[in-house]
């Protein structure tokens, strides 16, 4: 392990993530796994629809897990797996649907397994509802900060959105 600058932080997964692709992310998070879960991700994962595709699992753990929960924004502080479901295409692919429909099937698939929310900085416009569940108990106290100090939301994304 040593100190990297930003630049080579950010550039040393370009051989797994290629400029020029499209890429759709869904997320969960588990306790851990499960063999239902298990057969689920073959059954329905397999085939990959493109070869950049891929599921990636995080193990959270150690230091991130110690954090109190009103410490920070982010509520899930127990240790867990999340799991990362990645569409890759070439954006002349004739069917983008198939690719977006393979990662949200193989979401809705693991559903009944994963805590409820989502990893706040993947979620898209289409899953704002999970925004409450992912903040948990901190979310009414960051709430309370963006109305005070962003009341015109200024400060806006699609990704974790919180409105005033």
């Amino acid at each position: 392990m040593q100190p990297v600058t930003y630049d080579a932080l950010i550039h040393s997964i370009d051989a797994f993530a290629p400029h020029g692709l499209h890429y759709y992310i869904q997320t969960r998070s588990f306790k851990e796994f499960q063999a239902e879960m298990i057969e689920t991700l073959i059954e329905q994962g397999l085939p990959l629809p493109t070869l950049f595709s891929t599921i990636n699992i995080h193990h959270f753990h150690g230091v991130a897990s110690r954090v109190g929960v009103s410490e920070t924004a982010f509520a899930l502080r127990q240790d867990h797996l999340m799991m990362e479901i990645i569409a890759a295409w070439n954006p002349q692919s004739p069917d983008e649907q198939r690719h977006l429909r393979w990662a949200q099937h193989i979401s809705q698939a693991l559903k009944p397994y994963a805590f409820n929310g989502g990893y706040i900085n993947l979620l898209d416009q289409e899953e704002q509802e999970q925004v409450p569940l992912a903040f948990g108990s901190n979310y009414e106290r960051l709430l309370d900060l963006k109305r005070r100090y962003d009341s015109e939301d200024v400060f806006d994304s699609t990704i974790g959105h919180i409105a005033p």
